[in-house]
């Protein structure tokens, strides 16, 4: 899949513990490519709300990744089934959202965290600042 350049703002999600016809069974859209990594499934493109529906079906947890290439904003919404998500946001001074979280996996950093959820930076045209 090639990413519309046109877009700033760039998404992934990791499903743990799906593989990728599982994740399909649950949504598939012509939006998004599926791919397997050691976590689970990694969901590129634009998947938009499946994000949530994904959520609900599986134990997960579910790491939906955003990045703006324009703006260098860079956040990761964890949702754990239904319960509700907590977020590791780029953007100290500002409310994220939800509850803030310190690190994803461990990793503290944008670089960081999308090798520790098995995405390429360039998945996201990611590039530190």
């Amino acid at each position: 899949m090639v990413l519309d350049v046109s877009l700033q703002t760039r998404s992934a999600c990791v499903i743990c513990g799906a593989k990728p016809d599982a994740v399909a069974a649950v949504a598939i859209s012509d939006a998004i490519v599926l791919r397997e990594n050691e976590l689970g499934t990694v969901v590129t493109g634009k998947p938009g709300e499946l994000v949530i529906d994904y959520a609900a079906s599986f134990d997960g947890p579910v790491y939906d990744v955003m990045y703006n290439v324009r703006t260098g904003w860079f956040v990761v919404t964890i949702y754990h089934g239904l319960e509700p998500p907590v977020r590791w946001d780029n953007r100290p001074d500002a409310n994220p959202g939800y509850p803030r979280v310190e690190t994803v996996l461990g990793a503290s950093t944008p670089t960081s965290i999308l090798l520790a959820l098995g995405i390429d930076p360039a998945e996201l045209d990611y590039a530190p600042s």
